[in-house]
Protein backbone atom coordinates (compact mmCIF):
# COMPACT_ATOMS: atom_id res chain seq x y z
CA UNK A 1 0.00 0.00 0.00
CA UNK A 2 1.00 3.68 -1.10
CA UNK A 3 2.10 5.73 2.19
CA UNK A 4 0.61 9.71 2.41
CA UNK A 5 3.82 11.36 1.94
CA UNK A 6 5.27 14.58 2.12
CA UNK A 7 5.01 16.25 -1.60
CA UNK A 8 8.61 17.32 -1.90
CA UNK A 9 9.61 13.28 -1.45
CA UNK A 10 7.09 12.54 -4.16
CA UNK A 11 8.58 14.53 -6.30
CA UNK A 12 11.88 12.98 -6.27
CA UNK A 13 10.29 10.27 -7.06
CA UNK A 14 8.01 10.95 -9.95
CA UNK A 15 9.22 14.02 -11.13
CA UNK A 16 6.86 16.88 -11.96
CA UNK A 17 -20.35 25.60 -25.60
CA UNK A 18 -21.64 27.86 -26.73
CA UNK A 19 -18.97 30.17 -28.37
CA UNK A 20 -16.15 29.95 -26.08
CA UNK A 21 -18.40 28.20 -23.27
CA UNK A 22 -15.72 27.10 -21.19
CA UNK A 23 -15.61 23.51 -19.21
CA UNK A 24 -12.66 23.07 -17.71
CA UNK A 25 -13.28 25.38 -14.97
CA UNK A 26 -14.05 28.81 -14.90
CA UNK A 27 -10.47 33.18 -10.00
CA UNK A 28 -10.48 36.43 -11.32
CA UNK A 29 -10.76 39.54 -9.39
CA UNK A 30 -9.55 37.51 -6.21
CA UNK A 31 -6.65 37.35 -3.45
CA UNK A 32 -4.33 35.83 -2.56
CA UNK A 33 -5.69 33.38 0.77
CA UNK A 34 -3.78 30.59 2.63
CA UNK A 35 -4.75 27.07 3.17
CA UNK A 36 -4.62 27.59 6.82
CA UNK A 37 -8.24 29.03 5.85
CA UNK A 38 -9.82 27.03 3.18
CA UNK A 39 -7.99 23.61 4.62
CA UNK A 40 -11.11 22.29 2.96
CA UNK A 41 -9.52 22.79 -0.55
CA UNK A 42 -7.45 19.82 -2.63
CA UNK A 43 -5.62 19.59 -5.76
CA UNK A 44 -6.45 17.21 -8.59
CA UNK A 45 -3.19 16.42 -10.93
CA UNK A 46 -2.91 14.73 -13.80
CA UNK A 47 -0.72 12.77 -16.05
CA UNK A 48 -1.42 12.39 -19.90
CA UNK A 49 0.48 9.30 -19.85
CA UNK A 50 2.32 6.91 -17.51
CA UNK A 51 5.33 8.32 -18.42
CA UNK A 52 4.64 12.05 -17.94
CA UNK A 53 4.40 14.35 -15.32
CA UNK A 54 1.70 15.38 -13.31
CA UNK A 55 0.02 18.85 -13.73
CA UNK A 56 -2.61 20.72 -11.26
CA UNK A 57 -6.10 20.70 -13.17
CA UNK A 58 -8.53 20.71 -11.44
CA UNK A 59 -9.93 21.87 -7.39
CA UNK A 60 -11.76 19.38 -5.34
CA UNK A 61 -13.10 19.60 -1.44
CA UNK A 62 -12.45 16.94 1.14
CA UNK A 63 -15.33 15.43 3.09
CA UNK A 64 -13.81 13.16 4.68
CA UNK A 65 -10.19 11.90 4.95
CA UNK A 66 -10.64 9.29 2.28
CA UNK A 67 -13.18 11.33 0.32
CA UNK A 68 -12.85 14.11 -2.15
CA UNK A 69 -15.88 15.83 -4.39
CA UNK A 70 -15.52 17.60 -7.47
CA UNK A 71 -17.10 18.13 -10.76
CA UNK A 72 -17.73 15.07 -12.75
CA UNK A 73 -15.90 16.56 -16.30
CA UNK A 74 -12.28 17.26 -14.35
CA UNK A 75 -12.75 13.01 -14.04
CA UNK A 76 -14.96 12.05 -16.76
CA UNK A 77 -13.58 9.13 -19.13
CA UNK A 78 -10.26 9.04 -16.58
CA UNK A 79 -8.44 6.38 -15.00
CA UNK A 80 -8.28 7.01 -11.57
CA UNK A 81 -4.87 5.31 -11.84
CA UNK A 82 -3.37 9.22 -13.70
CA UNK A 83 -4.34 11.13 -10.95
CA UNK A 84 -2.53 12.69 -7.71
CA UNK A 85 -4.61 14.22 -4.82
CA UNK A 86 -2.45 17.10 -2.84
CA UNK A 87 -3.65 18.59 0.26
CA UNK A 88 -2.48 21.30 2.40
CA UNK A 89 -0.70 23.74 0.61
CA UNK A 90 -1.01 27.16 -0.81
CA UNK A 91 0.99 26.85 -4.31
CA UNK A 92 -0.37 25.31 -7.58
CA UNK A 93 2.81 22.84 -7.57
CA UNK A 94 3.71 22.88 -4.26
CA UNK A 95 6.00 20.93 -2.37
CA UNK A 96 4.69 21.31 1.09
CA UNK A 97 1.24 19.51 1.02
CA UNK A 98 0.39 15.94 1.78
CA UNK A 99 -0.50 14.15 -1.19
CA UNK A 100 -2.31 10.37 -2.29
CA UNK A 101 -3.58 8.56 -4.55
CA UNK A 102 -7.08 8.31 -6.47
CA UNK A 103 -8.64 4.54 -5.84
CA UNK A 104 -11.43 4.95 -7.48
CA UNK A 105 -13.81 7.10 -8.86
CA UNK A 106 -17.51 7.71 -9.20
CA UNK A 107 -19.05 10.15 -11.43
CA UNK A 108 -23.31 10.91 -10.91
CA UNK A 109 -24.99 8.35 -13.75
CA UNK A 110 -27.22 10.92 -14.58
CA UNK A 111 -23.74 13.18 -15.44
CA UNK A 112 -24.31 14.61 -19.21
CA UNK A 113 -21.46 16.25 -20.59
CA UNK A 114 -22.92 17.95 -23.66
CA UNK A 115 -25.02 20.07 -21.39
CA UNK A 116 -23.00 19.90 -17.91
CA UNK A 117 -25.64 18.55 -16.43
CA UNK A 118 -25.42 16.80 -12.53
CA UNK A 119 -21.57 17.65 -13.07
CA UNK A 120 -20.35 15.93 -9.74
CA UNK A 121 -18.13 13.79 -8.60
CA UNK A 122 -16.70 11.51 -5.57
CA UNK A 123 -12.75 10.39 -5.65
CA UNK A 124 -12.26 7.48 -3.20
CA UNK A 125 -9.01 8.02 -1.67
CA UNK A 126 -6.14 5.60 -1.15
CA UNK A 127 -4.38 6.22 1.51
CA UNK A 128 -6.32 8.47 3.58
CA UNK A 129 -5.30 11.95 3.88
CA UNK A 130 -4.61 13.15 7.42
CA UNK A 131 -6.90 15.77 8.95
CA UNK A 132 -4.77 18.14 11.13
CA UNK A 133 -4.18 20.85 12.87
CA UNK A 134 -0.62 21.46 12.76
CA UNK A 135 1.43 23.30 10.08
CA UNK A 136 0.34 21.58 7.41
CA UNK A 137 -3.36 22.17 7.54
CA UNK A 138 -6.41 19.87 6.57
CA UNK A 139 -9.73 19.75 7.58
CA UNK A 140 -12.98 17.87 6.39
CA UNK A 141 -15.98 20.53 4.99
CA UNK A 142 -19.79 19.35 5.33
CA UNK A 143 -22.25 19.09 2.79
CA UNK A 144 -25.29 22.31 2.36
CA UNK A 145 -28.68 20.69 2.79
CA UNK A 146 -30.18 23.83 1.27
CA UNK A 147 -28.75 26.06 -1.37
CA UNK A 148 -28.19 29.45 -0.30
CA UNK A 149 -30.63 32.05 -1.19
CA UNK A 150 -30.03 35.05 -3.61
CA UNK A 151 -27.75 37.31 -3.35
CA UNK A 152 -25.73 35.37 -0.34
CA UNK A 153 -21.94 36.15 -0.75
CA UNK A 154 -20.43 32.98 -1.20
CA UNK A 155 -16.26 32.42 -1.22
CA UNK A 156 -15.32 30.75 -4.51
CA UNK A 157 -11.62 29.37 -3.93
CA UNK A 158 -8.84 27.70 -6.72
CA UNK A 159 -5.42 28.25 -8.51
CA UNK A 160 -6.79 28.78 -11.88
CA UNK A 161 -6.12 31.68 -14.53
CA UNK A 162 -7.10 35.08 -13.12
CA UNK A 163 -8.26 36.45 -16.27
CA UNK A 164 -9.92 34.57 -19.23
CA UNK A 165 -7.36 32.51 -21.38
CA UNK A 166 -4.35 34.00 -19.14
CA UNK A 167 -1.81 32.59 -16.66
CA UNK A 168 -2.64 30.28 -13.68
CA UNK A 169 -2.08 31.51 -10.54
CA UNK A 170 0.79 30.00 -8.92
CA UNK A 171 -0.51 30.78 -4.76
CA UNK A 172 -4.29 29.91 -4.05
CA UNK A 173 -7.09 32.60 -4.28
CA UNK A 174 -10.35 33.13 -3.72
CA UNK A 175 -12.95 35.57 -4.40
CA UNK A 176 -16.93 36.23 -3.56
CA UNK A 177 -19.78 36.42 -5.63
CA UNK A 178 -23.38 36.89 -4.85
CA UNK A 179 -26.03 33.72 -5.76
CA UNK A 180 -27.99 35.03 -8.78
CA UNK A 181 -31.79 33.90 -9.33
CA UNK A 182 -31.67 30.74 -11.77
CA UNK A 183 -34.55 32.69 -13.58
CA UNK A 184 -32.01 35.55 -14.58
CA UNK A 185 -29.60 32.75 -14.95
CA UNK A 186 -31.66 31.03 -17.71
CA UNK A 187 -31.90 34.04 -19.47
CA UNK A 188 -28.49 35.14 -19.48
CA UNK A 189 -27.41 31.18 -20.79
CA UNK A 190 -30.82 30.95 -22.88
CA UNK A 191 -29.15 28.32 -25.73
CA UNK A 192 -29.11 25.91 -22.73
CA UNK A 193 -30.80 25.03 -19.43
CA UNK A 194 -30.10 25.69 -16.34
CA UNK A 195 -31.19 22.79 -13.91
CA UNK A 196 -32.42 22.48 -10.19
CA UNK A 197 -28.70 20.39 -9.99
CA UNK A 198 -27.14 23.79 -11.34
CA UNK A 199 -26.10 27.33 -9.13
CA UNK A 200 -25.36 30.43 -10.16
CA UNK A 201 -23.23 33.20 -8.59
CA UNK A 202 -21.85 36.37 -10.16
CA UNK A 203 -22.27 40.16 -10.04
CA UNK A 204 -23.67 41.69 -13.13
CA UNK A 205 -20.58 43.92 -13.92
CA UNK A 206 -18.43 41.00 -14.02
CA UNK A 207 -14.92 41.18 -12.88
CA UNK A 208 -14.72 38.32 -10.24
CA UNK A 209 -15.15 34.88 -10.88
CA UNK A 210 -13.44 31.56 -11.11
CA UNK A 211 -11.61 30.79 -14.20
CA UNK A 212 -10.29 28.06 -16.12
CA UNK A 213 -8.14 25.43 -13.62
CA UNK A 214 -10.67 26.21 -10.92
CA UNK A 215 -13.11 23.49 -11.86
CA UNK A 216 -14.42 21.17 -9.01
CA UNK A 217 -13.15 23.60 -6.69
CA UNK A 218 -15.37 24.64 -3.69
CA UNK A 219 -18.00 27.51 -3.37
CA UNK A 220 -18.58 27.97 0.50
CA UNK A 221 -21.37 29.72 2.62
CA UNK A 222 -21.09 29.90 6.35
CA UNK A 223 -18.28 27.03 6.55
CA UNK A 224 -20.67 24.73 3.97
CA UNK A 225 -19.94 23.44 0.65
CA UNK A 226 -22.76 24.95 -1.50
CA UNK A 227 -21.35 24.71 -5.25
CA UNK A 228 -18.60 23.22 -7.01
CA UNK A 229 -17.08 24.89 -10.32
CA UNK A 230 -18.73 23.89 -13.11
CA UNK A 231 -19.34 26.01 -16.34
CA UNK A 232 -19.71 29.50 -17.61
CA UNK A 233 -19.53 31.61 -20.61
CA UNK A 234 -15.74 32.81 -20.10
CA UNK A 235 -14.58 34.08 -17.20
CA UNK A 236 -15.93 37.35 -15.27
CA UNK A 237 -17.81 38.44 -18.21
CA UNK A 238 -20.77 41.10 -17.62
CA UNK A 239 -24.22 40.40 -17.25
CA UNK A 240 -22.07 35.96 -17.08
CA UNK A 241 -22.58 34.73 -13.59
CA UNK A 242 -20.49 31.34 -13.23
CA UNK A 243 -22.66 28.58 -12.98
CA UNK A 244 -21.70 25.95 -10.11
CA UNK A 245 -22.84 22.18 -9.39
CA UNK A 246 -25.80 22.85 -7.16
CA UNK A 247 -24.39 20.64 -3.94
CA UNK A 248 -27.34 20.37 -1.71
CA UNK A 249 -29.73 19.10 -4.39
CA UNK A 250 -27.44 16.21 -4.60
CA UNK A 251 -26.55 15.64 -0.83
CA UNK A 252 -28.92 12.47 -0.36
CA UNK A 253 -26.72 10.79 -4.18
CA UNK A 254 -23.14 11.59 -1.92
CA UNK A 255 -24.35 10.41 0.97
CA UNK A 256 -25.50 7.08 -0.90
CA UNK A 257 -22.11 7.20 -2.73
CA UNK A 258 -20.03 7.40 1.05
CA UNK A 259 -21.83 5.05 2.13
CA UNK A 260 -21.48 2.06 -0.22
CA UNK A 261 -18.19 3.32 -1.73
CA UNK A 262 -16.27 3.83 1.67
CA UNK A 263 -12.91 1.84 1.35
CA UNK A 264 -11.91 -0.37 4.05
Amino acid sequence: MIKVICLSALILLIGLCHGETNFQGRIVGGEDISNYYVSYIAQIRRRSSTTSAYAQTCGASLLDNRTLVTAAHCVYNRLAENFLIVGGTDQRAGMDGYVTRAEKIVIHDLYNASITDNDIALIFLSPALPIREDNIKLSAISVASERPSVGTYATVSGWGTTTESGLSSNLLQQVQVPVVDSTSCQEAYDWRPISDGMLCAGLPNGGKDACQGDSGGPLVVNSQLVGIVSWGEGCARANYPGVYTNVAYFKNWIDQQRASNALV
